[in-house]
């Protein structure tokens, strides 16, 4: 039932007062005939999922309303430029380096979207429980800070929220992963569509063959097709690439690294390239892979290019040699483990790291797949010093004051490393002349190679983006 207090009538503060009473008597478990429960533990948890990441944020009193805004930050100003890109041409794609706001430039396009009523629902997509929650936490302070006041649905690992949202589009978003993407965009009519905008964070993703098999020509009917990535194309995947474009439109702006630290939006590295070389045993490791691929050529299933490529590269991501390498510079300097993420290939591998960290500090955890998330925050919330993870963190995750990365393995497209190196440079306005340092493994060349391995692409580049300063001209 509901009850109505109306406060222009005389005794109605009365019966507010009895009906208070009453809430606090029963709360309390002192109302006859009632008994109140506590929670169980698994009630407790049930909310905890559903409520948001962040204290919701109140709306500024009016005193502090009006108050003159500050002039914005001219860093910044990439923002503005791309979300004028976007206006201009509603279906394509932001290219902008890790962290340099994709998510809340692309919550200001929906912002603008929402107020000139040019839009009436978003489903905003991407991959990964944690920078899925992320924007969660983001939409949630844009909602309750002066936002439209949509729902907000999610319907990714634990949360079941598609019927609810297709239920009744209007004013409201979803967050979705893009596996269950499929399934969403089959009910939505083309007229819900017409007045939507969808978003890909990470929108090389879209590129995978499960997505061109169940996506194609799905996009055209939405009104308003964004694309977020701090470099979205795929490598050695033309028709990924040609997909993306093809379902959402061309590069519409870019804000490449080289731009952002130039103009101070991201901190300047030291790069400190360790160089390793190859045991027996690798060597073993490497004839292996070439006698599989030999063995599969004589029967009717012989090994892809990519994967002979695949098998190889795990060979030099997980060489024998690099934790000693690694060991002699704890020796000099252990101080490098302080903010500091260690990404490697596999768990195993990982393990043979964690011998070597937990000799000089016992602040440290791991977060593979099914390590609990809480080790995550544990490490933002500056509780641990040193996480030794895989490809889990590398994209979405936002923790300013992390100082170190070293890469005991990285693919040799730059994607990944882009989104690895990212998690270091950062801006933390704590420290405004931090200066970050990346740590990686070189394999020299030999005598007999006829071009660049891996490593040494990687070192050249990163070598040059570590000579970028503050106040360079790199289209900044």
């Amino acid at each position: 039932s509901i009850d109505v207090y109306r406060s222009w009538i005389a005794g109605e503060e009365d019966r507010v007062a009895v009906k208070a009473a009453q809430f606090d008597e029963a709360w309390d478990d002192g109302a006859a005939g009632l008994s109140v429960l506590p929670p169980t533990a698994e009630t407790l948890l049930r909310l905890k999922e559903r409520s948001p990441g962040k204290r919701p944020v109140p709306a500024p009193a009016p005193d502090e309303a009006e108050k003159p805004a500050e002039a914005p930050d001219p860093r910044w100003r990439h923002q503005e430029e791309a979300i004028a890109a976007f206006m201009a041409d509603p279906a394509g794609i932001l290219e902008m380096a890790t962290g340099t706001g994709k998510t809340r430039t692309a919550i200001r396009i929906l912002t603008q979207l929402v107020a000139e009523k040019k839009i009436e629902t978003a489903v905003i997509t991407m991959d990964g429980t944690d920078l899925l929650d992320q924007w969660a936490d983001e939409l949630s302070a844009w909602n309750t800070a002066g936002g439209p006041g949509w729902l907000i649905y999610r319907h990714y690992e634990r949360f079941h929220e598609i019927s609810d949202y297709a239920l009744d589009t209007r004013g409201s978003l979803i967050l979705i992963s893009r596996g269950q993407l499929p399934k969403l965009l089959k009910r939505l009519s083309p007229g819900v569509k017409s007045k939507a905008l969808i978003v890909h964070d990470e929108v090389h993703g879209l590129g995978t063959p499960g997505s061109v098999a169940n996506l194609a020509g799905q996009h055209q009917a939405f009104g308003f097709r964004l694309g977020l990535s701090a470099t979205p194309e795929r490598a050695y995947d033309d028709a990924g690439n040609a997909f993306v474009a093809a379902e959402l439109g061309p590069v519409l702006f870019r804000f490449p690294l080289e731009a952002a630290i130039s103009r101070g939006v991201l901190s300047e590295f030291d790069y400190l390239p360790l160089p390793y070389e190859l045991t027996d045993d690798d060597r073993e490791r490497l004839k292996a892979v070439y006698a599989r691929q030999a063995a599969r050529a004589r029967t009717a299933k012989p090994m892809s290019k990519e994967e002979v490529w695949t098998e190889l590269s795990k060979v030099y991501k997980t060489a024998e040699m690099k934790p000693a390498v690694f060991e002699e510079l704890l020796a000099k300097d252990a101080s490098l483990l302080k903010r500091c993420i260690i990404f490697v290939e596999t768990k195993e591998y990982g393990e043979r790291i964690l011998e070597l960290v937990h000799r000089h500090t016992h602040l440290y955890r791991t977060y593979y797949a099914e390590d609990d998330r809480a080790h995550l925050v544990d490490f933002a919330n500056g509780e641990i010093d040193c996480l030794i993870t895989c490809h889990r963190i590398s994209q979405g995750i936002d923790i300013r004051s992390l100082s170190t990365v070293v890469l005991f393995a990285s693919a040799r497209a730059q994607l990944e490393t882009i989104q690895r190196i990212g998690r270091c440079l950062r801006f933390d306005p704590d420290r405004p002349d931090k200066r970050a340092l990346v740590v990686d493994f070189v394999r020299p060349a030999n005598p007999d190679d006829t071009h660049e391995n891996a490593d040494q692409q990687r070192f050249v580049w990163l070598s040059a983006l570590s000579t970028v300063r503050k106040g360079d001209s790199h289209g900044s």
